[in-house]
């Protein structure tokens, strides 16, 4: 058998204690100094730090929007980096394809002269093709970053 009855709660001497001692709400804001004030002292008390949460609630809200202000900023500078980079991307490949067009018709011009003794008398009177022309440098950049 065991040392406690059946009906003995082990927690039960812990209650007699806790009855000597005056009980409080779950209002943690309220002082001690509290019971000493009048009603209308105490209702301006509560409303000062209500004043005060809320205050701090509105610091606390703008804090967070300039995290966010400067992270949408941080974002945007990087995506403008990121389009600069795909323009430019976009310029060598087009400049590529315009090679790629001047290098098919040497190629056919190539292929015509192979094929028969006529593609190659064709291919003597037009000439050759126009070289290609050289890429400018003084051209403008037109992806460029705002300062």
């Amino acid at each position: 058998m065991s040392a406690y009855p059946k009906s003995h709660n082990p927690f039960a001497d812990d209650d007699d204690e806790e009855d000597s001692k005056p009980r409080r709400g779950f209002n943690f804001d309220d002082d001690p100094e509290d019971s000493s004030l009048s009603p209308a002292e105490r209702r301006q008390r509560q409303l000062q730090q209500e004043v005060m949460r809320t205050a701090q609630s509105a610091v606390d809200s703008s804090h967070r929007s300039l995290g966010l202000i400067y992270e949408s900023e941080k974002i945007g500078a990087e995506t403008a980096e990121e389009l600069i980079r795909q323009g430019e991307a976009l310029k060598r490949t087009e400049k590529m394809i315009d090679n790629m067009e001047q290098d098919m018709r040497t190629s056919q011009r190539h292929i015509n002269t192979i094929k028969s003794v006529w593609g190659g008398m064709i291919n003597y009177f037009k000439g050759k093709p126009e070289p290609p022309k050289p890429a400018q440098k003084d051209q403008p950049v037109s992806y460029e970053a705002n300062s």
